[in-house]
């Protein structure tokens, strides 16, 4: 019986990662993670721009309903101008209404109107108390036949990270009774 002498064979290799594949596999990686980053900063985005839509429908229509009861109320309290009160509003000026506060004032000059203002504490938008919004309101009143209708106007606007945004409404108010 022979006996052979093997010798063993030592492999001169060198493990781990070449810079190509770690430049490969961080790069897979890095759109691994930004992918969906980028999709939740834009499902934030837009669910503030959501947010500020609503809140801005709302401050609209508000006012709206409230030019509306004011008309109401001067018919109901026999007013001789059906919508005596709101001469600020008139003409094409610019007016902001103070629903909680009871109050119908003037844009000042050439100024935009003023922000509105949240009362956390009451959960009222209004003029006088709470923390400033990024809204701004005006509401405008055109006389078309005159004594008999109007267009009510009510523009909402508000600052954003990416842009200004803008919420208009509008309706035709008659002199009922």
């Amino acid at each position: 019986m022979k006996i052979q002498n093997s010798k063993l064979k030592i492999k001169n290799s060198k493990e781990g990662f070449t810079l190509f594949e770690t430049i490969v596999a961080l790069s897979v990686l890095i759109f691994a993670v930004t992918g969906p980053l980028t999709l939740a900063a834009y499902a934030i985005h837009s669910a503030t721009y959501a947010q500020n839509q609503i809140t801005a429908f709302y401050l609209a229509q508000e006012a709206l309903e409230y030019i509306k009861n004011w008309r109401d109320k001067n018919a109901l309290n026999g007013a001789s101008e059906w919508l005596d009160g709101l001469g600020s509003c008139r003409g094409g000026k610019g007016c902001v209404v103070d629903i909680p506060n009871d109050k119908v004032k003037n844009c000042p000059g050439n100024d935009p109107c003023p922000k509105i203002k949240y009362d956390s504490v009451t959960g009222f938008y209004n003029y006088e108390t709470g923390s400033e919004t990024p809204f701004i309101r005006e509401v405008k009143l055109r006389d078309i036949v005159s004594g008999r209708e109007a267009k009510v106007e009510v523009i909402v606007s508000w600052q954003e990270k990416f842009g200004s945004r803008l919420f208009t409404i509008e309706e035709n108010i008659f002199n009922w009774p």
